[in-house]
């Protein structure tokens, strides 16, 4: 008999892993055809939201919050339980698995196809929440090629009355898999790697797929209040509620469509009084509507909500939601001739730093004999910690990936995970047993081990060989000079010239009247230069004359040299924003953000830097200027100037030096100057000058 899996609450360290039943199943496909292979290929990182709430009366600033409360089983079932890691067990538990264990039981579900609907159950868990939002992709973000609707995560808005915050920062390739056979147990490592020099892939695109196990207009109907194969009788290994948490569980009391108070609170289409209860929807009409709707549910709607107080989302009404890994599908990387994959993409000037907390893993269903028919499922999710709570709800520890930065200096990191996968087949189970980081494999420590010595042994005999050139170079040279002295009669030959020349020097000065005739010569050439008189036969060594930095020495006229300063009096500086991308005209710094950065490299003598901004500035304007080449001398000075204006609001500008850290306040940690609001017009310029060089002392004048 089916059932679905009883999961336990994320784990306070070493992370969580939650498997799929597809798996299992495609699996056991795997075993009984000799011409299907499963293989994880695939991993995506994710940033699942925090699990705030929305003012029910103003929706707050629309933001996407992870809300469990927004599905009728749950608020039937009395609202959200104090402890939030039992609300997120809860929720995906008696909400995602159930549905997908509901589908692959039902005696209408296609076993030929090798598409499980554990991905597009995923999604739909995450936009039922109000976790994840969506719209349509537009020409710059898929390739003019396709032609099948495609889409992509809203914009990220951090500010405004809609704000949202992208959920999949990453998609990447699994590259080991290793098999490991330890006290009579089978496992199978899978290593994830995100590489130091990538940053976020900077566009994702999904999909719909629509087929027939998923399909619109899907009813998937339980057939009690509990998930599939459990009842009253059923326990829980924590003790957590087993009650399925349907999208339409039973009669609602409200006015409206079905017993809503809310009318868009019935997107499932039902009738009044409604047709199925105790049911699951796919989206009634299509799965490639992106419209997002205000809904509010009200208490008063329910026949039991308990501590339920009502609750406000947005809704997202796409549907079949899948990651498109076709890289032949995005813009960005077909118009590049230097980019062919997913992985070469995420390392582009076009990929930025991001944060995540969660990683999904995918397996590809290879058909050995029709590759054609290869498709790539969801395997599990990894939570990399459980949740930490707040006053609202909580939220899931984020780690930062930073991506190295050429212009700030910023050095970037990498992340490895690894999974040891146990698969049993004893029945009562979900199919899948997993474990992550039981224990320290050492299949793996070993192989790390003898990569980290390989590329030991691999600069010792780099170095040997630098060293061995070095030698067979010099030994070459004794050689040389061996071969050009071949026999002692030219060495004597040599000692005989030296001595004659000894000799001549000797009669030369044998009488001191010579010395003494040299001498009065040097008397009368010197009194004449004294005099005015310049012999014609004295030459000016004008070899001595070397020009410096910003002086120009002219030599060109015989005994005669001509000094002229080199230098204009701007030095003009170029500008970068914070992902390195030079600040134009054609492309200026966007103030409305909430920290608008521009970066810039001192030059010598008085520097010139022309801005070039837009919008209106959402918080205050950090320049920072790097002197890690060019350091401040005292009495230098840089002059700001803004093309076109700029239009500070009520925010200050804020200049910061001192780039490598030389006085030990970090990166950029003096702040040379900070020019308050009332200081600022709508076309300033404003001088910076160092009045001290060793300690960075600044002064400024705003010019105008």
């Amino acid at each position: 008999m089916a059932t679905t899996p009883l999961i336990r609450t994320p784990q306070a360290d070493g992370g969580t892993f939650y498997t799929f039943s597809s798996a299992a199943r495609d699996l056991s496909r795997t075993l009984s055809n000799e011409n299907l292979r499963l293989v994880f290929s695939k991993f995506v990182l994710l940033d699942l939201p925090d699990f705030d709430r929305l003012d029910f009366n103003t929706f707050s600033s629309r933001q996407n919050f992870m809300q469990f409360d927004t599905i009728d089983g749950a608020i039937s079932e009395g609202g959200l339980n104090a402890d939030v890691n039992v609300n997120f067990t809860e929720s995906l538990q008696n909400y995602a698995l159930n549905i997908e264990e509901l589908i692959i039981s039902d005696a209408a579900y296609d076993n030929t196809t090798n598409r499980s609907v554990a991905e597009r159950v995923f999604f739909k868990w995450l936009k039922e929440t109000g976790a994840i939002r969506f719209r349509p992709a537009n020409s710059l973000e898929r390739a003019g090629t396709v032609t099948r609707p495609l889409f992509t995560e809203e914009n990220n808005t951090p500010i405004g009355t809609v704000q949202y915050r992208r959920v999949v920062k990453y998609i990447g390739d699994i590259d080991i898999v290793n098999n490991v056979d330890l006290a009579g147990e089978a496992y199978t490592e899978v290593y994830i790697n995100v590489p130091t020099e990538v940053g976020g892939t900077p566009t994702i695109l999904f999909d719909t797929i629509a087929d027939t196990n998923y399909q619109p207009g899907l009813k998937i109907k339980g057939d009690s209040e509990f998930i599939l194969g459990r009842n009253s009788s059923s326990i829980h290994p924590q003790g957590l509620n087993m009650k399925a948490f349907y999208d339409y569980d039973q009669p609602l009391l409200g006015p409206g469509p079905a017993g809503y108070t809310d009318p868009d609170a019935n997107w499932m289409n039902e009738p009044t009084p409604p047709s199925t209860t105790d049911a699951y929807f796919t989206e009634p009409v299509t799965f490639t509507d992106t419209t997002s709707v205000d809904i509010q549910k009200y208490p008063a709607d329910y026949i039991s909500p308990g501590v339920f107080q009502g609750v406000a989302y947005r809704r997202n009404r796409l549907d079949g939601i899948s990651l498109d890994f076709n890289a032949s599908d995005y813009q960005q990387i077909v118009q590049d001739p230097s980019v062919s994959t997913i992985a070469q993409y995420n390392g582009t000037d076009l990929a930025s730093n991001f944060e995540f907390n969660a990683v999904l893993v995918y397996y590809d269903m290879v058909d050995m004999s029709n590759q054609s028919n290869t498709v790539t499922n969801l395997y599990g999710i990894l939570l990399l910690d459980n949740i930490t709570p707040t006053n609202d709800g909580g939220y899931i520890q984020r780690y930062p990936k930073f991506k190295p930065n050429k212009i700030t200096g910023q050095n970037g990191n990498s992340f490895g995970f690894k999974l040891n996968l146990r698969f049993d087949a004893s029945p009562g189970t979900a199919g899948i047993d997993t474990i992550v980081n039981d224990y320290n494999t050492f299949s793996m420590g070993l192989f790390s081990d003898a990569t980290a010595q390989l590329q030991e042994s691999a600069r010792i005999f780099q170095r040997q060989q630098l060293e061995l050139s070095e030698l067979t170079q010099r030994v070459q040279g004794l050689e040389n000079a061996i071969s050009a002295v071949s026999q002692t009669v030219f060495l004597q030959e040599q000692i005989n010239s030296l001595q004659t020349q000894l000799n001549q020097a000797n009669l030369a000065f044998a009488d001191g009247a010579t010395l003494l005739d040299l001498i009065a010569r040097n008397a009368d050439e010197i009194q004449a230069l004294a005099n005015g008189q310049v012999s014609t036969t004295l030459q000016y060594n004008t070899d001595v004359v070397r020009q410096g930095t910003g002086i120009v020495v002219d030599k060109t006229v015989p005994n005669q040299i001509t000094l002229s300063l080199g230098v204009q009096e701007y030095s003009f500086m170029s500008a970068f924003d914070l992902n390195g991308i030079e600040i134009t005209v054609n492309n200026p710094l966007n103030l409305s953000v909430a920290t608008p950065q521009a970066y810039v490299e001192l030059l010598s003598y008085t520097n010139m830097l022309r801005l070039d901004t837009v919008n209106q500035a959402g918080g205050d304007l950090r320049i920072y200027i790097d002197d890690t080449d060019i350091q401040w001398k005292k009495g230098q000075v840089v002059r700001l100037a803004f093309t076109g204006g700029i239009n500070m609001g009520s925010r200050n500008i804020r200049v910061f030096t001192d780039a490598p850290g030389r006085l030990n306040s970090g990166s950029y940690g003096v702040q040379a100057a900070l020019i308050s609001n009332a200081e600022i017009s709508t076309n300033p310029i404003i001088e910076i000058i160092c009045t001290e060089q060793g300690i960075l002392s600044f002064v400024y004048d705003v010019i105008k």
